[in-house]
């Protein structure tokens, strides 16, 4: 199913990463016809994704991608717990598109140190992951939606949340209250905008083939004897053996979800979240 985003302009946080849903998220929409502007952090050197070390350029990379599909593509280093930041990046994307039908709110923190037990949780774990998670998609969704009232032609938002915000996860609260936080988020938004006939809902993606399972596996190879990829592999076939429709979801998979919540075949859809989890959680 292919969706008509000719003569549209989306911008999607968290889209530097090669195997991200960030990616293929801005892919789709492009191929559908779409103009893309897209953000990410920029990471210090020390500490830059693997994918970059691998040669990937991140948001060069991916506009590269864009502008071979024949759209055009506008990149930008942004934190969006920033509101300044987030402020700047909106006014360059209306400058140079004249307007924003489509937001995608896929920027989250990485797992660091908030992945342990609350009793060991470290304040400023806590609050890194909201700070990026709940307060920067605020910013971005408050920013950007300003310029859809404002421009008074409507629009569609999609919020990232998470299975997580579905289900809480031990050794996961952090993450978990940030996604949850996210589906209420969304809830308000919808119906605040719909007046303005700008639609916002939410997907919750379940466990997906993406970079943050990399960080995953490293943290799991103890003395297994296991390399990060073969430890990364091996959880990828048991969490597919785990999950009823029996494989991992693709970041491919959550663009497809995300591409429908912002096409017109959706219209009567707000203030909704889906689940994209091969059915490990169904509510």
């Amino acid at each position: 199913m292919t969706y008509d985003f000719r003569g549209k302009v989306a911008l999607v946080t968290g889209a530097g990463g090669r195997r991200g849903i960030g990616r293929a998220t801005a892919l789709r929409l492009a191929r559908d016809g779409a103009d893309v502007a897209l953000l990410d952090v920029a990471w210090p050197p020390d500490q830059r994704p693997s994918d970059e070390q691998a040669g990937w350029k991140g948001l060069a990379s991916v506009a590269a991608e864009v502008e071979a599909l024949g759209r055009k593509a506008l990149t930008m280093e942004v934190d969006i717990s920033s509101e300044r930041q987030v402020q700047a990046a909106v006014e360059r994307t209306l400058a140079r598109f004249g307007g924003i039908d489509i937001f995608v709110a896929n920027a989250g923190a990485r797992p660091g140190g908030d992945r342990v037990p609350v009793l060991d949780l470290p304040e400023e774990d806590l609050r890194r992951v909201l700070s990026v998670n709940v307060v920067g998609t605020f910013l971005c969704c408050k920013t950007v939606g300003r310029s859809m009232v404002d421009r008074g032609k409507g629009g569609s938002v999609v919020v990232v949340s998470s299975e997580a915000g579905r289900q809480g996860r031990p050794r996961m609260a952090a993450y978990s209250a940030s996604k949850f936080a996210l589906i209420g988020l969304t809830q308000a938004f919808a119906l605040e905008m719909a007046p303005h006939h700008v639609r916002v809902n939410a997907v919750c993606p379940g466990t997906v083939d993406t970079a943050r399972l990399d960080w995953t596996a490293r943290t799991r190879l103890g003395d297994s004897g296991l390399s990060a990829e073969e430890m990364r592999a091996r959880m990828l076939e048991t969490r597919g053996r785990e999950i009823p429709l029996g494989r991992v979801a693709t970041a491919e998979d959550v663009a497809s979800v995300i591409a429908f919540l912002c096409a017109p075949e959706s219209g009567q859809m707000t203030g909704q979240a889906l689940n994209v989890n091969g059915g490990t959680v169904m509510h």
